[in-house]
């Protein structure tokens, strides 16, 4: 990712409708699996970004983040985020540490090897912890945003249930996300294309707020529609993966 993006980020990703409905989903997941421990979780975010998901998340226990990019360890720190630099493919924490790891936007990145660190995710789980993990999905959608943000693939649904099982996951839910900013998107790759641009540039920009208010108001109906069933297609992946018991 450039390293303007992430102050691009801090500046709006608390109003910003793509980060309040995904934070908001998997804030309703942490909830729920707080609720069934009975208990104050043990949470690792793998790529923690600017720090706004890990904040949000200190309510419902000890919250410890990583990410590689000084930029970010900034940004987190300044949230008042516990941050250590280091990569999600070696994570530097001992084996069976969280009760839960989440992870937004982080395996599709070049400089992530997404089995090395879906391997290190499992290995500092609990036995039965649990993973929630977003990725950006829908090859046909790879745009100036994913040059801009470097982007090594993005996923098919296939591809990602596959590369979890293989790391040993149990996946309990996979599902396509974010499925009215699919066409929207679709239209953006098909103009680039049609004008042969190279160049790249980030999607989070400014909106009008009516507009911002809009939009998250149709993914915060997405996101209960989750709860019943999977989508069919969509920007992003969700899945919910659990650590096997120990035999």
């Amino acid at each position: 990712m450039e390293a303007s993006e992430y102050k691009n980020i801090y500046e709006k990703e608390e109003r910003h409708f793509f980060y309040r409905a995904n934070h908001a989903l998997f804030l309703s997941h942490v909830s729920y699996l707080g609720t069934k421990l009975g208990r104050q979780l043990k949470i690792l975010d793998a790529g923690a970004g600017t720090g706004l998901l890990a904040k949000k998340l200190k309510k419902f226990g000890e919250v410890t983040g990583v990410d590689i990019n000084p930029e970010a360890i900034y940004f987190s720190k300044k949230r008042g985020v516990n941050v250590k630099k280091t990569s999600v493919n070696k994570l530097p924490f001992k084996s069976e540490t969280f009760d839960l790891v989440v992870s937004m936007d982080v395996l599709y990145h070049r400089k992530v090897n997404d089995k090395k660190a879906l391997s290190e995710i499992y290995r500092v789980l609990k036995p039965r912890g649990l993973l929630l993990l977003r990725v950006p999905a829908s090859p046909i959608l790879f745009s100036s945003h994913d040059r801009y943000v470097h982007t090594r693939e993005r996923y098919t649904k296939q591809k990602l249930l596959g590369r979890l099982e293989k790391a040993g996951f149990k996946v309990e839910k996979i599902s396509y996300i974010n499925t009215i900013l699919f066409f929207p998107a679709l239209l953006k790759f098909l103009y680039e294309k049609i004008i042969k641009s190279d160049h790249s540039s980030s999607n989070i920009k400014q909106i009008p707020e009516r507009l911002n208010q809009v939009i998250l108001t149709f993914l915060s109906f997405e996101n209960w529609l989750l709860k019943y069933a999977s989508l069919p297609f969509g920007i992003g992946l969700f899945a919910v993966a659990k650590k096997k018991e120990l035999p």
